[in-house]
This record gives structure tokens, sequence and C-alpha cells, in this order.
């Protein structure tokens, strides 16, 4: 500690708003440090769990579509609405490859990656079918085309939506645990930072409090004992207690003082000897 009080003032001053700085500085980058974990939170949920149980939702809708064109389908008598059938089919399936491609490229979770390739396993089988379905009903046998639908299509459509409910749950969860994990970042950030920010703001008045009391103590300590010195009182005891400029100053003025007090007592000791010697010239006349 004593140091610090020997260090010149500037010095102080520098070493002072440098600590402060430096918290300042670990304040802005811990503040950009946290701000970057919710970031990369709310990205994850934007790129990724969002996406993904958009486009999984999208494959649901378009089996339900598919189903329901099939059955149409195998309702309809004439060549022309099953050539219209099968188009519509043809753009549902696109849709439907569509989007799963797009989810292909999301499959991030252990969870997924089990579960995605039964799902794929099941599609091709469902095509299978839905080859058989729509072959019995181009060749006029509806009724063993409607068998078909009510059998194995049905099992493996039905097994279909299950797969892709769990991986819309899967999604939805990690979406939730995403949204639950940046709202944490965020909290505990928020206590850190307004912790650091009064932080700082304590330690920024406590050093000025600090350099304010170091510097103007002795100040003030040196004016009295000018005032004292210029009244003519040379019984001042001055005490120097660091060696920076307010303690240079000290040791100027008691050296001042000392000098003083000894011409001071010079003076007297000639005044004496005159008056000593004025007093034998007297006697002796």
């Amino acid at each position: 500690m004593q140091a610090f009080y020997n260090l010149k003032i500037s010095t102080k001053l520098l070493v002072s708003f440098f600590a402060v700085l430096t918290l300042t500085a670990f304040l802005g980058i811990f503040s950009i440090f946290e701000l970057s974990k919710v970031n990369r939170m709310s990205t994850d949920l934007a790129t990724n769990w969002m996406p993904s149980t958009r486009a999984l939702l999208e494959m649901k809708a378009l089996m339900g579509r598919y189903r329901a064109q099939e059955a149409q389908h195998v309702l309809a008598t004439s060549e022309a609405e099953m050539a219209g059938y099968e188009k519509s089919m043809a753009d549902t399936w696109d849709a439907w490859q569509k989007n799963r491609a797009e989810y292909e490229k999301l499959i991030s979770e252990p969870e997924e990656k089990a579960i995605y390739p039964e799902y794929s396993k099941v599609l091709a089988l469902y095509a299978q079918e839905h080859d058989k379905i729509t072959g019995l009903s181009r060749a006029q046998k509806t009724d063993d085309a409607r068998a078909m639908i009510r059998g194995e299509s049905l099992r493996l459509n039905r097994e279909l939506i299950v797969l892709v409910d769990k991986l819309v749950k899967l999604n939805v969860d990690g979406g939730t645990r995403a949204s639950e994990t940046a709202d944490a970042a965020y909290t505990q950030a928020k206590a850190w930072v307004v912790s650091l920010l009064l932080g700082s703001i304590v330690l920024g008045v406590a050093l000025a409090l600090w350099i304010a009391r170091i510097i103007s103590r002795p100040l003030s300590e040196a004016v009295k004992v000018a005032e004292t010195v210029a009244a003519g009182d040379l019984s001042s005891q001055i005490e120097v207690s660091s060696r920076d400029e307010t303690g240079q100053l000290m040791q100027a003025l008691k050296t001042m003082n000392d000098s003083l007090s000894k011409v001071v007592g010079e003076v007297r000791h000639g005044t004496d000897t005159i008056a000593t010697a004025s007093s034998q010239i007297a006697s002796g006349n």
C-alpha cells in the first residue's frame, strides 16, 4: 500500500483509470460472449428446429392429401378423372419428396438419425402398395383396390404418421430446450452484467474518493504549514508520509521551516552577541 502512496500523482491516476477501464473492457467482452450464446440459440431455433418442424408438418399434410387423392382415384369412373388424380398425386408426391430433402439436411439428433431410416423404409413399402392400388384401379378392379387401401396400405400409412409424429415431437422438444437455454443464458448474463456494472461504478467512485483524499489531505496540510510559517510560527512539526509530489512538497516545507528556524536562531544569536558587545563597550566608556 505504501508503494502506491509513493507513486507520482500522474501514475496514481493512470493506475486507477486503468483499473476502471480494465473492468469496463471485461464487462464489454463478457456481454458480447453472452450475447453470442443467446444469438447461437436463436440461430439454432431459426435454422434447425423450426425449419425441421415445418418440413415434417408439411410432409404429414402432403401424406394426407396423397392418401385422399389415392382413394379418389379408386372411386373415379372415367379415364379423365383418373388422369387428373394421377397428375395431382404426382405433384403431391414431388412436393412431399422436396420437403423430405429439406428435412434430411436438418437431421442432427441421434434419435432422428435412428427414426428417419425407418420412415424411409416404410415409405418405400407404401409407394409399392400405391403402385399396386393404382394398377388395380386402372384395371377397373375397384373392389380389390379398396381392399388394398383398407389393408396393408392403411397399416403403412398409419405407421408413417406415427414416425412423423415422433420426429415432430423431437424437433419441438429440441426447439423448447433451445429456447429455455437462451432464456437461462439471458437471465444469467443479465445478472452478471448488472453486477459488473455496479462493481465498475463502485470501484470508480471508490478510486476517485481515495485518490482525491490522497492528494487533497497532504495539500491541505501543506497549506496549513505555509500559513503557520507566514504568521511567523516556526514551531510546526512537519511529517512526510510519502515520496510523491505532495510528499516532496511537505519535505520542501520541512526543509524551509528548518532553514528558517536555523536562520532565526543565528540572527538571534548574532543579536545577542551584538547586544552583549554593545553593553561591554558602553560599560568601558
